[in-house]
């Protein structure tokens, strides 16, 4: 490193530390490390990079001393370490700031703004996360850190159809949709009328969502009206999440889907906003459930593992017909399963784009069947006639758009 490098490694190293410290010596001011405390770890850090390895072992050794020390001799009751804690953080951010100045200046904001919010953090964590938030969010958790780095990125099965990690990553980023919607929520509250939950619930399951709006409506909890556009805000959020996990999947698929997904949410939009002008915020719950929609994202799990081999089997002994026959059979339970199927098709080679678009159209067009026989089994043969008659214009300019696509 020449000496031009080695001055703006240290001043960068210096301005971390003036960073961490100066919020530590405006929110802790009887604390032992301050500004200039903070200051001279960061640059001791970055010393510590360039001399000998003993030499950095004792530097970096007197600064934990120093930490254990300041600890030790307060008189403080309630002894946090996060003073502590920070200024080992800085002494690290200094030596990285030698290596990757950029990278380190970015964590140091990041930490600053994490020692900043700590009202913010205990306040949430304490009093707006509930416990099945918090359990939900370990096993999310795991599922996304733990499982998946685990699993075979490699294809196995009949016709080597599966990719366990693509599979798995899939239902983790299902699960992490549904929270969006879950949080949206959280946050807006259901007052603003049955269409934000409805909105938030398909993005977990349009299906399930179906059902729940039909089974209020006929309880009476809500209007009909309110329930029918909570339930075509949540077939708008199918189209959406059908067009976002296609895409993780294949995006030349999601480009020939795109114009009638466009279409289609418009439609439902429009017949959504004007069921809903009738409705007033008449519920004030707090949201219930779950955050993280295990189930359906395990379903989805399912669907594509007997899809994908199901499609290739009759893809090869009947050619493009099997392919759609399969999608829309299996759409009847979950379309995204289906349709991201046959997008990994695609994406392998062993199904044209034209075919899976059929096939996905299929799949919608079942799904939507679907949808209305729930929604006769929850709401009744009124609920599911209305619901029939708002769909079928959306499914004809979903077809007409595909056809032209």
């Amino acid at each position: 490193m020449g000496e031009l490098e080695l001055w703006q490694s240290l001043g960068v190293a210096l301005a971390i530390g003036l960073l961490v410290g100066a919020e530590r010596e405006r929110d802790q001011p009887g604390r032992t490390a301050g500004i200039r405390t903070f200051a001279l770890v960061a640059v001791i850090g970055s010393l510590a990079v360039q001399v000998p390895l003993v030499v950095a072992a004792v530097l970096c050794a007197g600064v934990a001393l120093l930490v254990v020390a300041g600890y030790v001799v307060t008189g403080d009751q309630d002894r946090g370490i996060t003073t502590e804690t920070a200024v080992l953080a800085t002494l690290g951010l200094g030596a990285l700031s030698h290596t990757d100045p950029a990278v380190a200046v970015g964590v140091a904001v990041a930490v600053t703004v994490l020692l900043v919010s700590r009202e913010t953090l205990h306040r949430f964590v304490r009093e707006t996360v509930t416990d099945q938030e918090r359990s939900d969010a370990l096993v999310f958790f795991v599922a996304a850190f733990v499982v998946l780095p685990i699993l075979p990125s490699g294809p196995v099965g009949p016709y080597g159809a599966w990719v366990p990690q693509r599979i798995w990553l899939l239902v983790v980023l299902i699960i992490a949709i549904g929270w969006v919607g879950y949080a949206a929520t959280r946050m807006f509250g259901a007052r603003r009328g049955v269409m934000i939950a409805g909105l938030a619930g398909g993005f977990v399951s349009a299906t399930a969502t179906t059902g729940v709006m039909a089974a209020r409506a006929r309880r009476r909890e809500v209007p009909v009206r309110a329930a029918l556009a909570g339930t075509l805000l949540a077939s708008v959020a199918t189209l959406v999440q059908l067009a976002l996990v296609t895409a993780l999947v294949d995006p030349t698929v999601t480009v020939r889907l795109l114009p009638a997904v466009v279409a289609g949410s418009l439609v439902l939009a429009l017949e959504a906003w004007w069921l809903g002008r009738s409705v007033h915020g008449e519920d004030d719950s707090t949201p219930t459930g779950r955050p993280f929609a295990i189930g359906p994202a395990l379903l989805l799990a399912a669907i594509i593992s007997a899809v994908l081999p199901l499609a290739l089997w009759l893809q090869d002994r009947y050619g493009a017909a099997g392919a759609t026959a399969a999608s829309a059979t299996a759409a009847l339970a979950d379309v995204h399963g289906a349709s991201v199927a046959m997008a990994t098709l695609v994406h392998s080679g062993d199904l044209p784009l034209t075919t899976a678009v059929v096939a996905i159209g299929a799949g919608l067009a079942t799904n939507t069947l679907g949808k209305v026989l729930v929604g006769a089994a929850a709401g009744g043969a009124r609920f599911a006639g209305a619901l029939l008659l708002l769909l079928l214009p959306a499914v004809v300019v979903v077809g007409v758009a595909l056809s032209l696509s």
